[in-house]
């Protein structure tokens, strides 16, 4: 277990009424937008390699100690550290190390693609990322429908300012694949 310097972000994270922060990191030349999640428990660090589909999700426990023995995850974060098996020497203990070293104490308010975020989380309907209406369900009670945890969920990654407003309401977001 190693203990990672996350408590000033999570702290500013909550002082911004945000449930996440993006941040970008290098790792031998090899870019990285991590998102670090406080809205879940365990807490969520997800390491997402810029320009691929490869990621790597790790889970943040009390006091913000990660397992740095990663078992089958070690070869997901070789490849995404393009690493060949055997001919470098690779350890998660110091390259957490580096990782630590590198986290920002403030949030940093970098972005992240929704679509990269829903596949990550794996939303519902993962492929509709825009917004194409909001709908009181309120002001339709014969209906006796609500806003699920799903589509709540799938509001506060993609859309958290939004997310914001309504998560006190019975007000579900319908979703697009159609940008426009």
């Amino acid at each position: 277990m190693m203990k990672l310097n996350l408590r000033d972000l999570h702290i500013d994270i909550l002082k911004h009424s945000r449930t996440y922060d993006v941040f970008d990191y290098s790792h031998n030349g090899i870019q990285f937008s991590v998102m670090f999640d406080v809205d879940c428990i365990p807490f969520k660090l997800i390491l997402v390699k810029k320009r691929s589909t490869q990621y790597l999700i790790l889970d943040v426990m009390a006091g913000y100690q990660i397992n740095t023995y990663l078992g089958e995850k070690l070869q997901v974060l070789k490849d995404m550290l393009e690493l060949k098996n055997g001919k470098t020497k690779f350890s998660t203990n110091q390259f957490f190390e580096e990782f630590n070293k590198k986290i920002p104490h403030v949030i940093q308010n970098k972005k992240i693609s929704k679509s990269t975020i829903s596949r990550v989380y794996h939303c519902e309907e993962s492929e509709k990322i825009y917004i194409r209406e909001l709908r009181n369900w309120d002001k339709y009670p014969e209906l006796g429908k609500h806003a699920t945890k799903e589509n709540r969920e799938k509001t506060r990654l993609l859309y958290p300012e939004i997310y914001e407003k309504i998560k006190d309401k019975n007000i579900s977001v319908f979703y697009t694949d159609k940008e426009k």
